[in-house]
């Protein structure tokens, strides 16, 4: 099951405009480089850390990363940038922290000697950053993560270090991220806030299908349509109010590559993450309904911020198990791409 799931996170990733291969920039090494979507300033040097290559992974500069190093490697500190199904900061945040232990190229991360802190200003959000720090067994002592938002984009640093201590790791991590210029967005994020383990969750039954009125179907991708639409000029102003985004608890049954979460008062599944580099399916009521009398339906969906792919209606929000199962079926009935001038709705399915 595990296989086919990352099989349907690929597929997913293979619709979007990825390159053959991720293509190396062109970029003088002696010289500032401007990720010109987000403004972003990559400098050549950081104190004694040399940027090694930038690569893009995706056209367009979707999703771009490089790697600094000391000169005797006793430093390595890497930048992402790149669009996600979900900008929720504490989701993405505890995915890719699960996900670092899968990766034991720089040593064994100790779980339990975790430091977890917030961070973020007025550009950005106040609090609205995470950043972990973990100490490491093996030829580094310590390695870091931290994670921001800015408009539709999240921002990924991690640093391992062999010479410093702990505090110092985590409080050069919150100085990296704050120090990235950024061009400020129409909307800051809300706190960030450290996912815990959910509860005892009853089981769930099986959530009866429904099926959606074309009307129904233009309503969900034009909300998608919408948000990859964005222009500096058009995005809504303010920050995102805490209560626009639901608390998340982490389900027990997660793992590394496969993070469940749920509504941390209604224990209802709300998205399943894959991996660390933005691919999530979410479940959830879309905005209203055309049916008099009727509640909105709950739809599936699966996209990394190049493509969203919409796969069934449902009475209710169903369980992770009948989530899995659909998305394995592969049944796209709508999805919404992003393109250059904006995004591309299409329909599948016929009323």
């Amino acid at each position: 099951m595990y296989r086919s799931l990352i099989i349907v996170a690929a597929v997913l990733a293979s619709a979007a405009p990825a390159r053959a291969e991720p293509e190396v920039l062109d970029v003088d090494p002696a010289q500032d480089w401007v990720h010109a979507p987000t403004g972003v300033r990559l400098p050549a040097q950081i104190k004694d850390l040399a940027r090694d290559r930038i690569t893009s992974f995706l056209a367009g500069e979707n999703n771009i990363g490089t790697t600094y190093f000391s000169p005797d490697d006793s430093e390595i500190l890497s930048i992402y940038v790149y669009r996600s199904g979900s900008y929720d900061v504490s989701m993405m945040a505890d995915a890719a922290i699960a996900a670092m232990s899968t990766n034991d190229q720089l040593g064994s991360i100790a779980a339990d000697s975790a430091i977890f802190s917030t961070f973020g200003d007025a550009a950005i959000g106040q609090a609205s950053g995470v950043a972990a720090t973990f100490s490491v067994v093996g030829d580094y002592r310590l390695t870091g993560l931290a994670l921001f938002r800015t408009g539709n984009w999240l921002v990924k640093i991690r640093l391992s270090s062999k010479r410093t201590d702990a505090e110092t790791l985590d409080r050069r991590l919150r100085m990296l991220a704050a120090g990235l210029p950024v061009d400020p967005s129409g909307r800051t994020a809300p706190p960030a806030y450290r996912i815990a383990e959910c509860g005892d969750i009853p089981p769930r039954g099986e959530a009866a299908r429904r099926t959606l009125a074309m009307a129904d179907w233009i309503i969900a991708t034009t909300v998608v349509s919408l948000s990859y639409d964005e222009t500096a000029e058009d995005e809504a102003q303010g920050a995102i109010a805490p209560e626009e985004t639901s608390r998340l608890c982490r389900d027990r049954r997660s793992e590394p590559g496969r993070m469940f979460y749920r509504d941390a008062e209604s224990g209802e599944p709300r998205a399943i993450v894959f991996g660390d580099s933005g691919t999530v399916s979410q479940i959830g009521e879309t905005a209203i309904s055309l049916e008099e009398a009727a509640s909105p339906p709950v739809v599936l969906s699966i996209g990394n911020g190049m493509r969203t792919e919409f796969y069934a209606g449902f009475e209710s929000v169903p369980g992770f198990a009948q989530m899995i199962r659909t998305l394995e079926d592969g049944v796209v009935q709508a999805s919404v791409a992003r393109t250059d001038d904006g995004s591309e709705i299409t329909l599948n399915t016929t009323e």
